[in-house]
């Protein structure tokens, strides 16, 4: 028989390990609200660039217009390789490893390699490599918020923040898995000017996991090799000539938070919604980042007075203006007008 004495130090004994799991996940807890934006970033990329997952991704915007990707990622003595596979309309299969990607257009058998990327760039979760000063400076634009917990694709994810400090770039939502850091979830959100919370965002855009496999027993080498077998393809090399704007004939004033990653000459760019060049030759594209929004400048040759209206496509914004000499700059990205306008109010021209 158990008396109340025993049944009542049972439970205290068992009431332990239950105070010992709260008291760690308050401080859990307490060290994700006195992460600084800087802070974050540096745990959300960490974590991708050393964890191998695999998941299912949704992306959507406010009128829903949702595609969904199968994504692997899987990483190796530092270096990383994933492959991103449409669930709807074309199929293709994108191949992105530290320095290069390789895109599988199925449908008529066509590999589109390109080489000389950033490192890191167009890596999960898509957050633009900053060199340490540029990437606090660009942190700094943002103020953190922790903003509680929730579960996302089957797992517990803390919601952090990200309130812009000028109008030159949108606010962030971010779920990231509470162990490894890793995104599970985002938004891009549109505030009013000088929001101090989100109680009036509106969502651009969110990408977020259904599924999502952390640690999994993906091997480097199986997507490499994957990534290399294009027979019955016809392939298209296209290795990019790294520039500056200088070289090309510009000049470009700084844009408070925002750093140039890298720049190159390239064919003209034949999809839609992206400009094209009006006179022939090469295109020369720089992408700008504060380490979370980016925006890219095209510089080409065209006909005198082409330059258009601020447009928009989703939530991407498109600014194009006509310069001297018959030359053509557009600036895009899923940043506020106001920061597209003020890239090419610093742009000028200083050689013919």
């Amino acid at each position: 028989m158990v008396t109340r004495r025993t049944a009542i130090g049972t439970l205290a004994l068992g009431s332990l390990p239950l105070s010992a799991g709260l008291w760690a996940w308050s401080a859990q807890a307490d060290a994700a609200q006195d992460r600084s934006s800087l802070q974050w970033l540096q745990r959300w990329q960490q974590a991708a660039a050393s964890n191998s997952f695999a998941g299912t991704m949704a992306v959507s915007g406010p009128n829903g217009n949702l595609r969904s990707a199968r994504v692997w990622h899987a990483v190796q003595g530092g270096r990383q390789i994933e492959r991103v596979d449409n669930l709807a309309g074309h199929s293709r299969s994108m191949f992105r490893t530290d320095s290069g990607s390789r895109v599988f257009l199925h449908d008529q058998k066509l590999v589109r390699v390109q080489s000389n990327l950033p490192r890191g760039g167009m890596m999960f979760p898509g957050m633009q490599p900053l060199p340490a000063a540029q990437q606090a400076q660009g942190a700094a634009r943002y103020q953190a918020r922790q903003l509680g917990q929730e579960r996302v694709a089957n797992h517990t994810a803390d919601i952090v923040g990200f309130l812009p400090q000028d109008g030159l770039r949108h606010g962030f939502r971010f779920w990231s898995e509470q162990k490894s850091g890793l995104l599970l979830k985002w938004q891009l959100l549109e505030l009013p000017a000088g929001a101090t919370d989100f109680q009036r965002a509106r969502m651009l855009r969110e990408v977020a996991f259904s599924d999502l496999q952390i640690q999994a027993p993906l091997q480097y080498a199986t997507l490499q090799q994957m990534m290399e077998q294009t027979k019955g393809y016809r392939v298209e090399q296209q290795a990019l000539q790294t520039t500056t704007p200088q070289q090309q004939g510009w000049s470009l004033r700084s844009l408070p938070g925002y750093a140039i990653t890298h720049c190159y000459l390239r064919p003209p760019l034949r999809d839609k919604g992206q400009p094209q060049a009006g006179l022939g030759g090469k295109v020369t594209q720089c992408v700008l980042s504060d380490g979370l929004s980016s925006i890219s400048l095209f510089l080409q040759a065209a006909e005198a007075g082409k330059g258009q209206q601020p447009a928009a496509r989703g939530a991407t914004r498109f600014v194009s203006r006509s310069y001297p000499g018959g030359q053509l700059a557009t600036a895009m990205g899923e940043v506020p007008a106001a920061a597209l306008q003020a890239l090419l109010d610093g742009l000028a021209r200083s050689k013919p």
